[in-house]
């Protein structure tokens, strides 16, 4: 009972009934719990006497009161108990049954149901009927109809419609009369008797049926039960409508979902009599029925199968596929459940097989094998095998062409068996040129043998060829010291271990041995080159950061003996008799890099055991690709383009390591390359590339970029000489050029004055001096710092703006001082000093006026 929003625990279930079913199930029901609300289902459990050990016969609760035990062991005798379960929890268990031994029952069994008719003509009708619940431990053998007429309500007497029981369960009543009503009823007969006959069917009318589509499937039948699937297969309709039945479609629904949750499991009508369902959920119990279809529609539904529960019973053996050592395909199927009188029925598309031409079937004791006669595309199918006088012990295999093919595949390996192998014949280089042929099989036993082949001769241990099978590993083996021009061929490995063989060849023709042979050559003469000096890495180039070259190999096996010289052009350049280079690496380096660097170079290594010599071709692509390696260098080395003004303009440059005249520059303005004229113009000044731009105007502003190759394509570097970068180095180039004007143009004396003038008293002094400037210069001559001007005794003179002269007619000892000219126009002012000494001849010597460097000043 549910008190307010209470939900109690259901009572415990009634009387608990076990009854035979097969050796290893029973069949237990049981009265319903009583007043139980909301209920979920049952569990069921069992012991066997005396054990007080409980084990559950579900994992998921039932709502019928009904379930088949299964998993039982033959003989034992079981008691069993169930509880109730809801949201509120599980009931207290039922009382125990009676006890019951575990074994197929046989006795007659109970009525059939579910009557229904499947099609009617004037004088006969075709009746359709259920297999009974209980079969009596033993399968159908027939059924028995009966009929009687209902006149106004009251049924008349019973008749036997057939005599001789029928084994399907769909039936012809004939003789009977048009528009008249009729019951029947049906009995099933096994090995214990005939059965009860069931409850009267409903009152069917005896008249023709003119319906255009197709009456109902009929004979439902479950096999191959699984916790996610199962096959249902049934019987086409008897009344084929107007038109043939040309499909079917598969409802399903959970047994406890309302009449409406019926759902298609097809879309797409199918032409076969079977399917399997997927994607069934465990432990849930499902009814499922058909509908047939002709060209005027779909007929309605079959009566409903019983409910089955999706379930994978314990012991469930699956079909199986097998391929003996002889290779003989065959399909497999094991039953554990089998009594005396059971049978393996073995069927293909779920038509049992007849014909013995395709399968030939072998059965001792609980295993069935039906063997494939000669396996092709005619046996493609789903075979199935089902076990009678079971319960329900059946499975299927499909095969499929993409299987057919695997099986044969394995069949012919199990008639022709093969040794595996790891792998193929190979060939291999070992140290001084020896040849390796070898293939690697699966470990062999100790009677394996290796055959070696070339050309379709055996081949034989001997001085010429070495062989080795090791079995263990399984390796094979054929050496040979080197390769000779008859060598040239296939050569094969036979195996053999037993029953099994392999073989595998490798074709030397051609161009393919012409590299080995030359490769196993080469590799000969290296063995004998390192036994004395030798390089192990021969000559080779490297530009440093410095965009210096650096010729370089490594050498080894070297002695204090050992002599190391390089030549250029055949010419000795130098020798390293120290050896003291580092990890035995010589190198040479070249700075500066140029052209007259192109040439052979060559190393040589010599001692007594022997010479080996490296050479480096520098000319023509071997020089051109040097260069460029080094123009990678140079390149990468770029700096920033700048930006830098001068008196002439402005100038753009980059600097980089090192400059050689190879090298390519490009200029661009505005991704335009420049055409170089007297006001634009490019050049290179030590590692400074630059653009001089003179005189710049407007039209020069904008992005610039230098393009250095760096011996592919080229590295670009740029700059924006636009907006203020050009309004600053455009005034700064004009301060620059005005400052270089007032340089070019100050007034300045240029020279031909002494520092000092010793003469004698009453001689005449005449000195003269350059002077220059733009305007022509003032000039003022200066004694003791004081001006002086022009006189009988002084003359002073400056001619043609560029010759000034000092004169004095007749020195004397007053005239003896500083003298100075001072030279001056609008850009600047300049001085020339001289000093005048005048001595008499009484008490000294002559002097002679001598010659020094004019002292100048700038003002």
């Amino acid at each position: 009972t549910v008190v307010g929003d209470k939900l109690d625990i259901p009572s415990p279930p009634g009387r608990v009934l076990p009854t035979r079913n097969t050796d290893t199930s029973v069949v237990v029901s049981w009265e319903e719990s009583k007043n139980a609300k909301e209920l979920v289902g049952y569990y069921i459990e069992a012991s066997i006497v005396g054990s007080g050990v409980w084990e559950p016969c579900n994992n998921k609760p039932v709502k019928c009161k009904r379930f088949v035990c299964h998993g039982l062991t033959t003989g034992q005798t079981y008691v069993l108990r169930v509880r109730a379960v809801n949201a509120a929890g599980l009931s207290e268990f039922s009382q125990e049954s009676e006890a019951i031994v575990v074994k197929a029952a046989i006795a007659s069994p109970a009525p059939p149901c579910e009557i229904t008719v499947l099609e009617c003509v004037r004088s006969s009708m075709v009746l359709g009927w259920k297999q009974p619940m209980f079969i009596g431990g033993a399968d159908i053998i027939g059924y028995f109809v009966d009929y009687r007429e209902v006149v106004d309500g009251v049924p008349g007497k019973w008749h036997e419609a057939n005599i001789k029981a029928v084994s399907e369960r769909a039936y012809r009543v004939n003789d009977l009369k048009e528009n008249r009503l009729y019951q029947f009823q049906v009995r099933a007969a096994n090995l214990a008797g005939v059965g009860i006959p069931s409850m009267p069917s409903n009152i069917f009318k005896c008249e023709e049926w003119t319906i255009a589509v197709p009456g109902p499937p009929y004979d439902l039948r479950i096999s191959e039960v699984r916790k996610n699937s199962m096959v249902l297969l049934w019987n086409p309709p008897v009344y084929q409508g107007r038109s043939e039945v040309n499909g079917f479609y598969v409802d399903i629904k959970e047994v406890d979902a309302d009449e409406d949750q019926w759902c298609g499991v097809n879309q797409k009508a199918t032409d076969k009599k079977y399917m399997k369902i997927k994607d069934l959920k465990e432990g849930t119990s499902y009814v499922f029925r058909v509908r047939a279809q002709n060209r005027a529609g779909v007929g309605k539904p079959s009566n409903m199968t019983d409910p089955i529960l999706a379930e994978t019973r314990p012991g469930t053996k699956e079909l199986v596929v097998d391929v003996d050592d002889d290779g003989v395909i065959s399909l497999i199927f094991e039953c554990s459940e089998m009594t005396p009188d059971s049978q393996f029925v073995w069927s293909k598309n779920y038509e049992e097989i007849s014909d013995s031409s395709r399968l030939t079937m072998e059965t001792k004791g609980g295993r069935s094998r039906a063997v494939f006669n000669d396996p092709s595309i005619e046996d493609l199918g789903i075979y199935s095998s089902v076990v009678t006088n079971t319960d329900g012990v059946s499975a299927s295999y499909t095969l499929d062409e993409e299987e057919l093919k695997r099986l044969l595949e394995v069949s012919h390996d199990h008639k022709f068996p093969t040794i595996p192998l790891k792998s193929e014949l190979a060939v291999e280089l070992l140290e001084k040129g020896r040849v390796r042929f070898w293939l690697q099989a699966e470990k062999m036993s100790a009677n394996g043998k290796a055959n070696y082949v070339f050309n379709d001769a055996m081949l034989s241990q001997g001085e010429k060829y070495k062989m080795n099978f090791d079995k263990n590993t399984g390796i094979v083996e054929l050496f040979m010291e080197k390769l000779e021009d008859e060598d040239e061929g296939t050569f094969t490995f036979q195996l053999q271990d037993g029953k099994a063989t392999n073989q595998s060849s490798l074709v030397l023709i051609g161009e393919v041995f012409r590299s080995l042979q030359k490769e196993s050559e080469f590799q000969r003469q290296e063995w004998f080159r390192k036994q004395g000096p030798h390089f192990a890495e021969y000559l080779s180039w490297e530009v440093t950061p410095e965009c210096n070259v650096l010729l370089k190999c490594k050498v080894a096996n070297i002695l204090k003996e050992t002599t190391i010289v390089w030549y250029k052009d055949e010419r000795e350049i130098m020798v390293d008799n120290k050896h003291d280079f580092k990890e035995g690496v010589c190198t040479l380096l070249i700075s500066q890099i140029s052209k007259k660097d192109a040439g052979v170079y060559e190393v040589i290594l010599r001692d007594d055991r022997g010479k080996d010599k490296s050479l480096l071709n520098l000319t023509d692509q071997g020089f051109k690709d040097l260069m460029n390696d080094v123009f990678r260098v140079i390149a990468g080395s770029a700096t920033e383009l700048k930006i830098m003004s001068t008196e002439e303009g402005i100038r753009l440059y980059s600097f980089i390591a090192y400059y050689t005249e190879e090298l390519r520059v490009g200029w661009f303005h505005k991704e335009s390359k420049i055409s170089f004229t007297d006001r634009v113009k490019s050049g290179v000044t030590g590692e400074q590339l630059w653009l001089q731009i003179n005189e710049p105007t407007e039209k020069d502003k904008g992005k610039y970029a230098i393009e250095i190759f760096d011996g592919k394509t080229g590295v670009r570097k740029t700059v924006d000489l636009s907006g203020q970068a050009f309004d600053d180095a455009f005034a700064e180039f004009q301060r620059l050029k005005q400052a270089a004007i007032a340089e070019r143009n100050r007034a300045r004396v240029i020279g031909g004055l002494p520092d000092v003038v010793t003469i004698q008293e009453g001689k005449s002094l005449n000195l003269t001096c350059n002077i220059w400037g733009d305007p022509v210069p003032e000039v003022t001559w200066l004694k003791n710092e004081r001006e002086m001007v022009s006189d009988k005794n002084y003359l002073l003179k400056f001619e043609s703006g560029k010759f000034a002269s000092f004169t004095i007619s007749s020195v004397s000892s007053v005239d003896s001082g500083k003298y100075s000219i001072l030279v001056k126009n609008k850009y600047g002012t300049e001085s020339g000093d001289f000093t005048v000494s005048v001595f008499t001849p009484d008490g000294e010597e002559e002097k002679a006026a001598h010659e020094a460097k004019p002292d100048k000043k700038k003002k």
